[in-house]
């Protein structure tokens, strides 16, 4: 646990905004979880937080899953804490691979059938698009969440991991969570 916790990171989080299918959400957590981001987030404005077991493969045990009730709630507590608000969307001019990933970063992905909420673009600090060279409009929200943990992933390792994990603190503190949820003595 403490080796996992060792490479965790708070500097990016993601931001997931009322998805339908439970199956999306999983991916998406399971995806964070494997690459060591530690935070995720849910706003459940218009539809309920659901997981499917078989897709999460307990990833969420791992994960801070912090759920809200309202967007505008998430990001203010987001930028309370000095995180910009990036925004995937086909409407962005610039690709993700040029945007500075100066963290800390949360990333925000819309719903799967209507996109992102018309006041995100208002609130956002940065709109940007995956790069794509196909016919197809867009890619699953949760194939487009994977190709940005791998560039995060990339890019932390370019830029020195160490600039982005958790204080030993943080790690101690996150693994006395980890055992007391499993039962494990400290």
């Amino acid at each position: 646990m403490q080796q996992v916790a060792a490479l965790r990171t708070r500097k990016y989080t993601f931001v997931l905004e009322d998805f339908f299918d439970p199956h999306n959400i999983s991916a998406v957590l399971r995806t964070c979880e494997c690459f060591g981001i530690q935070e995720v987030h849910v706003i459940e404005e218009l539809r309920p937080f659901r997981i499917s077991g078989a897709i999460v493969k307990g990833a969420d045990q791992w994960l801070d899953v912090v759920r809200w009730k309202s967007r505008h709630e998430c990001l203010e507590h987001l930028r309370g804490r000095g995180f910009r608000i990036a925004v995937a969307s086909s409407k962005g001019e610039r690709s993700f691979h040029e945007c500075t990933l100066d963290p800390p970063l949360a990333i925000y992905l819309g719903t799967e059938f209507a996109g992102n909420s018309q006041h995100i673009y208002g609130a956002a600090d940065l709109v940007f698009r995956l790069p794509q060279h196909g016919f197809t409009e867009s890619l699953n929200v949760s194939v487009c969440a994977g190709m940005m943990v791998a560039h995060l992933d990339r890019h932390m390792d370019l830029a020195g991991r160490e600039n982005f994990v958790m204080t030993p603190s943080e790690v101690d503190d996150l693994v006395g969570k980890w055992s007391r949820a499993h039962d494990l003595r400290d």
